[in-house]
């Protein structure tokens, strides 16, 4: 019985664990980060570890004139910027999530458009 109870708190501890450090983190992104670009992509893309709440997450793009792209679109781990025809400079993507368990999490990269 000694050993079952062992179990059932490791166990435990496993779980909560894991759950404590489970947040939606920047997994890779499309202009990718700090990329040097031919031309101007027709979105952003970003790919998370975890499946985002799409009522709470967003990003914005600027750039030399300001912010620039419509409104982001979430679907499961994944959040989308469309973009009109961007001029050649530096552009930096800001982004703000929840995952669905709720845990929030931030950042921003820059990326480059050239001629």
């Amino acid at each position: 019985m000694r050993k079952f109870a062992s179990f059932i708190i490791a166990l435990a501890v496993s779980l909560l664990a894991t759950g404590a450090f489970a947040h939606a983190m920047l997994d890779h992104a499309s202009p990718a980060v700090g990329a040097s670009v031919s031309g101007s992509p027709g979105a952003v893309r970003l790919w998370f570890t975890e499946a985002l709440e799409p009522r709470f997450s967003g990003a914005e793009v600027t750039g030399p004139v300001g912010r620039v792209g419509g409104r982001a679109s979430v679907s499961g781990n994944q959040l989308t910027i469309s973009l009109p025809h961007l001029a050649p400079g530096a552009y930096r993507v800001n982004w703000h999530v929840i995952s669905v368990d709720t845990h929030k999490t931030e950042g921003s990269f820059s990326f480059e458009v050239r001629p």
